[in-house]
């Protein structure tokens, strides 16, 4: 499988404490996934060692587990396998997606990075800069 990584930054007027809470507080989680898949929620554990769950409303997404975790300065997870239908699908072969969050001034900047296979980064891509400019959006407000 061939992969490509998705590398994106933005700054936004918020404490790393506001912007951390609407990454992963679920109902703004459902926000801003919206980017990806209409409807996408996460189940699971969000803690180090951790297992998520990413799922769009038809049961499809993929498992991963939470290989690190420091609370408002960084997550990242490995993509175990894709689910379809609700069961375990193809292996994503630990894929990595990572979030960083650095305050300066009042100001969090928020890099993702995401390793995928070569055939979804176009849609990906856009989809993550759509998805930051709404966790943007709503930490400043």
């Amino acid at each position: 499988m061939k992969t490509k990584t998705i590398n994106q930054v933005i700054k936004i007027n918020a404490s790393v404490q506001k912007v951390w809470q609407v990454l992963w507080e679920h109902e703004s989680y459902k926000k801003w996934a919206a980017a990806y898949t209409k409807g996408s929620y996460y189940t699971g554990d969000l803690q180090q060692g951790g297992r998520i769950q990413f799922l769009a409303p038809n049961n499809n997404g993929m498992e991963s587990e939470v290989y690190s975790l420091t609370e408002n300065r960084e997550v990242t997870f490995h993509h175990l396998h894709e689910i379809e239908g609700g069961k375990e699908g193809q292996n994503l072969g630990g894929l990595v997606e990572k979030y960083e969050l650095e305050e300066q001034q009042g100001v969090t900047i928020l890099s993702v990075t995401s390793e995928m296979p070569e055939e979804y980064f176009t849609d990906l891509d856009a989809g993550t800069a759509k998805a930051l400019q709404i966790v943007k959006e709503l930490a400043e407000a």
